[in-house]
């Protein structure tokens, strides 16, 4: 067995079909991948409440010890 790499364009509707035919055949495995990164990750964070809030430097040193 071998791993190819493909991107398919899944908004147009060519991509769609081709996706499904794969699917169809049974013998292809998809597995989506996150491409959150770096500004994008930060930004998730942010929106999830997942940050912590500090009025200065020493507010912060307090807050993470």
């Amino acid at each position: 067995m071998a791993t190819y790499t493909i991107e398919i364009n899944e908004k147009t509707q060519t991509g769609k079909k081709l996706l499904d035919f794969l699917m169809t055949l049974g013998v292809v495995k998809v597995t989506k991948i996150s491409r959150i990164k770096g500004l994008d990750a930060a930004i998730k964070e942010m929106n999830t409440g997942k940050t912590t809030k500090c009025k200065d430097f020493n507010d912060y040193l307090k807050k993470v010890k």
